[in-house]
């Protein structure tokens, strides 16, 4: 019996977890992932603490208990800290108070007075693609590209 009960929560688990791991962005999926293989270790330190292996079983239960974010001596999980530096290095986008410049604007997309709204559409999504958050490019980045094809083409 015990065999058949561990085999029939894998699966309603794996089903569940397919189920909503679908729907969910990348970004999300990470700390689900940490939630589900803390519970999974700390249910599996609870079986080996039935069986009498103490010294395996507090080990795993504490891992457990870090990847699930509870552990006094990991609040945060195992996680990488988020790095104060990097997030001060530019200022937050500014919207509706400063007009970007035209020929500053030009410049952020590389082009020449006189551009098309056909080049200003090229360059724009050339930027994109190496700047665009999803792409490891910044919020910030990503503004000032929208503003400047904003500018030009109105």
């Amino acid at each position: 019996m015990p065999p058949f009960l561990t085999a029939l929560i894998i699966v309603v688990g794996g089903y569940w977890l397919i189920r909503n791991g679908s729907k969910l962005k990348s970004t999300e999926m990470r700390p689900l992932l940490q939630k589900v293989a803390g519970g999974g270790l700390m249910a599996f330190a609870g079986l080996l603490l039935l069986r009498g292996q103490f010294e395996v079983a507090i080990g795993l239960f504490a891992v457990g208990m870090g990847l699930f974010g509870k552990a006094h001596l990991l609040p945060n999980g195992f996680g990488p800290k988020p790095n104060a530096q990097t997030q001060q290095q530019q200022p937050p986008p500014q919207r509706g108070k400063v007009i970007l410049p035209k020929d500053e604007a030009l410049a952020i997309l590389g082009l020449k007075a006189g551009a098309t709204a056909e080049d200003v559409k090229l360059a724009h999504k050339r930027l994109m693609k190496d700047f665009h958050p999803d792409k490891g490019g910044t919020d910030y980045l990503a503004a000032k590209i929208n503003e400047a094809k904003d500018v030009l083409l109105s």
